[in-house]
């Protein structure tokens, strides 16, 4: 049963920090490919089992992403890297959710694996990750109820704006204090 978990732990932790969306960020032609990203990027602090990224190519535009957490719980993403403007961000699915063996299998046709938002930038060295601000997101909607496509349940947006509203509305908020939060560095192992 632990093992069933794990998966769902390691998106917990980055959906309760992130804001999924039902439809992904990225279009065709936003997408790119960078060789620089791939490898392993550990996180910069003196954690004794710091956070760690993996990125390898999986597809054309696509990447496999691993996230270890520092409670070492570890969960798989597909991941594409794209461009808006002069940003870079990458589009984060699960990329398998297992759910539990004794559950009705109806429940497991319910769940889509949601698209969340990283804004990254990185050299051959370092990799800086900001996710989105999902404090910052839930104040301004609700004094901005129409300025985004979204559901709230349980105190929790869920995005459902088309990929090229999510764009637009990515591309207006990008400044400090707004959608995007606090960065976090890693280097390259």
């Amino acid at each position: 049963m632990k093992k069933i978990l794990f998966p769902f732990i390691a998106l917990a932790a980055l959906v309760a920090a992130c804001v999924p969306s039902v439809n992904p960020f990225y279009s065709d032609k936003n997408l790119i490919t960078d060789a620089r990203l791939i490898g392993t990027w550990l996180e910069d602090s003196s954690q004794s089992q710091p956070e760690s990224w993996t990125f390898a190519v999986a597809d054309t535009n696509a990447y496999a992403a691993t996230l270890t957490d520092d409670d070492g719980k570890v969960g798989k993403f597909d991941a594409h890297l794209f461009k808006l403007g002069a940003a870079t961000f990458i589009d984060l699915t699960p990329a398998n959710c297992d759910y539990a063996t004794n559950q009705a299998s109806l429940v497991g046709v319910a769940m889509i694996p949601g698209h969340l938002l990283v804004r990254v930038q990185f050299d051959e060295k370092k990799l800086s990750v900001v996710i989105c601000n999902p404090d910052w997101l839930k104040k301004f909607l609700e004094k901005n109820p129409s300025a985004i496509a979204h559901y709230l349940k349980d105190d929790e947006i869920i995005l459902t704006a088309e990929t090229g509203a999510l764009q637009k509305f990515v591309l207006k908020h990008l400044g400090k204090d707004e959608l995007f939060g606090d960065e976090k560095d890693y280097k390259k192992q």
